[in-house]
């Protein structure tokens, strides 16, 4: 998946200056602000030797090394995390799985910072050793890149190897399935070899033994398995990490809320808008792309096929494609309208205590305490109020500090929504599509002239073409005119992207910060813990949505 890495890092910049203004997202957020300040300063991979401890994971680097550093022994002897160069990468040695205590908690706290995996086992017993596995599955599910190495100490047959890695898929698949992940194994090289035959052979100066050890495969598809890993992967994994964080911020800000009503779908109705800016804006950045796409494509057909009338064509072009921006635009904040719309009749309906004034065009006065019975529906009145429908009443009121405020915006802001809707009209698009013309244009007759004239090169007679050594002078010719009219094309169609981006954003942040304006004078009406809490609701939200469209 590509991700936007500007996007991604703006959105942790936001996380970590909101994070800490509050004690209890500081803290949290510190294991998160290691993993994106190491990816800052080592934006390579990182890879790290895992497993089950005494597997030969030290062996293994030293084989890699090609000599004896890294320390070996029958003890869980690595209770720290020690790095070591090989080619282009850093290798860490890591304490193990079934390691001591301590010692796995030194690997848990630089796990968080590595993309990339080797997991070693014995391959005998690991089948039926089910944590191993588990903690594989784990790696995964948090976006690792994972290389399982089977150190065969006792020298599997080519049969028993083929069974026992199917086995071990059998099982891998089983925890997955349990964890709700699909489709894992194309995401798990696995690979055998006797580390210790290997170094042996190394340190002998035996090259029969190391290519009995299988090392020159394993190199092979662990170099294979490591050039594979893209900064995309990289980036998702820690997009991985920041997203769980402000996950748990946004549900632990959401458990803290008032418990009354109308504030929890006020909420909820903010997180929609946060979620639609978001969806809409990604919509459009497709939609630009798509179009600057098809300008490109039709551009250049136009320069090669209607050489005469290309300017007319190209203009056509461009206002086909800034109608359908508009078309698009216009049609999608519509439908955010309308979402605004209901949401605010839940808003409504949330308050039946004040709702019979509402319609009557009476607001009760703040001053005195609330008439219970006046708050009930008349259908209520005639039967009494029950200690239960009073105490409900009460609670409900007392929460608030101005609820006939929340009734008096909630009806101006329902009103003022279809006149925020104004988007980008037909008139606006054409300028912006001018705009962008106007400043490619004038070069159009340019190409046009040297294309055709390259063109005409190669469309004479025989004899003049070996006059002028034809064959390459075609070849050379048809090269530049290629060239020349894929420049433009490519000019014009990303002119047409970035200014429809810059200017169609900035219109969608204009609408929506209208609207948040608007209904954000809500937050009046709520008492002083409810309305902080809100707000921070909101920010987290905001700063999670950017970090999911990164």
């Amino acid at each position: 998946m590509k991700i936007n890495s500007t996007q991604l890092l703006n959105a942790y910049e936001q996380a970590r200056n909101f994070a800490a203004t509050a004690p209890e997202s500081a803290a949290p957020f510190m294991p998160i602000e290691q993993i994106f300040e190491e990816k800052k300063r080592k934006p390579d991979a990182c890879i790290m030797v895992y497993g089950v401890y005494n597997a030969g994971k030290s062996t293994l680097i030293n084989v890699l090394l090609g000599r004896e550093e890294a320390a070996m022994d029958d003890i869980p002897l690595t209770d720290q995390v020690t790095a070591y160069a090989w080619d282009k990468y850093s290798i860490l040695d890591t304490p193990g799985v079934d390691a001591p205590i301590a010692h796995e908690d030194v690997t848990k706290a630089q796990m968080l910072k590595a993309d990339a995996v080797i997991f070693v086992v014995d391959p005998l017993g690991t089948v039926e050793e089910a944590k191993t596995l588990e903690v594989l599955v784990d790696l995964l599910a948090e976006h690792k890149q994972v290389f399982m190495v089977f150190n065969d100490k006792k020298g599997l047959s080519d049969e028993d190897y083929i069974k026992l890695k199917n086995q071990t898929r059998e099982q891998l698949q089983r925890i997955a399935t349990l964890r709700g992940l699909d489709n894992i194994l194309k995401e798990i090289p696995i690979v055998k070899i006797n580390a210790k035959r290997a170094l042996l052979g190394q340190l002998k100066g035996k090259p029969e033994l190391v290519e009995l050890s299988g090392y020159p495969a394993f190199k092979n598809q662990l170099i294979d398995f490591l050039d594979g890993i893209s900064p995309d992967d990289v980036y998702n994994r820690i997009k991985y990490q920041l997203v769980e964080f402000l996950n748990a911020q946004v549900q632990a800000q959401g458990s803290q809320q008032g418990s009354t009503d109308i504030s929890k779908k006020f909420d909820k109705f903010l997180r929609q808008m946060v979620r639609e800016k978001s969806g809409l804006s990604s919509e459009i950045v497709h939609e630009i792309d798509r179009e600057r796409q098809a300008i490109y494509e039709k551009t250049k057909r136009a320069l090669r096929t209607s050489p005469e009338d290309c300017q007319q064509k190209i203009e056509g072009i461009m206002q086909q494609a800034s109608e359908q921006m508009q078309r698009h635009l216009s049609n999608r904040l519509q439908e955010v309208v309308s979402i605004a719309q209901q949401d605010i009749e839940e808003l409504q309906a949330a308050m039946p205590q004040v709702g019979q004034y509402t319609r009557e065009g009476e607001i009760p006065a703040i001053e005195s305490a609330p008439d219970l019975e006046q708050l009930m529906p008349r259908t209520q009145k005639s039967s009494g109020i029950s200690a239960e429908m009073a105490a409900q009443a009460s609670k409900q009121m007392a929460s608030m500090v101005r609820p006939e405020h929340i009734v008096s915006t909630l009806k101006t802001v329902k009103e003022l929504l279809p006149s925020l809707m104004k988007g980008i009209g037909p008139k606006t698009m054409e300028k912006w599509a001018g705009t962008v013309i106007s400043k490619y244009i004038p070069y159009v007759g340019t190409v046009v002239t040297v294309g055709t004239a390259l063109w005409d090169m190669f469309s004479d007679d025989p004899e003049e073409k070996a006059m002028r050594q034809q064959l390459e002078a075609q070849r050379l010719a048809r090269e530049r005119a290629e060239q020349q009219m894929d420049d433009f094309s490519q000019e014009l169609a990303d002119g047409f992207k970035q200014f429809m981006r810059a200017n169609i954003l900035q219109e969608i942040d204009v609408f929506f910060a209208q609207l948040n304006a608007q209904v954000d004078k809500l937050r009046e009406g709520f008492s002083d813990t409810e309305r902080l809490a809100s707000e921070r609701l909101q920010k987290w939200v905001t700063i999670q949505q950017q970090a999911l469209s990164a």
